[in-house]
């Protein structure tokens, strides 16, 4: 995932281990920082990968967040998403992070 958020631009980290406080990765690109909640699973994704970016979101003080995962997402997970501007987004769009920033500034 970094060598992919690297090849897009993104300056990026892993953050993320055992209480890792609901974010694996930090990325950076111009004035934007992202937290992002990768989900490696073999079911949906619901809601507490979006509360627990929620949270990494304010921590770090993120400008965005995602969850990343290679399942789909719940609708309670969706919606609980869209209420506090959360991306969810399938793994394999990882290399276009920057067409979901459509209100940030990447100069």
């Amino acid at each position: 995932m970094l060598k992919l958020l690297e090849q897009a631009g993104w300056k990026a980290r892993q953050i993320g281990r055992s209480g890792d406080q609901g974010a694996d990765v930090l990325a950076e690109k111009g004035n934007v920082s992202a937290v992002l909640q990768c989900k490696l699973w073999n079911q949906p994704v619901g809601n507490t990968a979006v509360q627990e970016v929620v949270a990494a979101k304010k921590l770090y003080s993120a400008s965005t967040a995602f969850v990343v995962s290679n399942q789909p997402f719940t609708v309670s997970a969706k919606i609980l998403a869209a209420a506090n501007h959360v991306h969810l987004l399938h793994h394999n769009d990882l290399a276009s992070l920057d067409s979901f920033l459509h209100d940030a500034k990447l100069s």
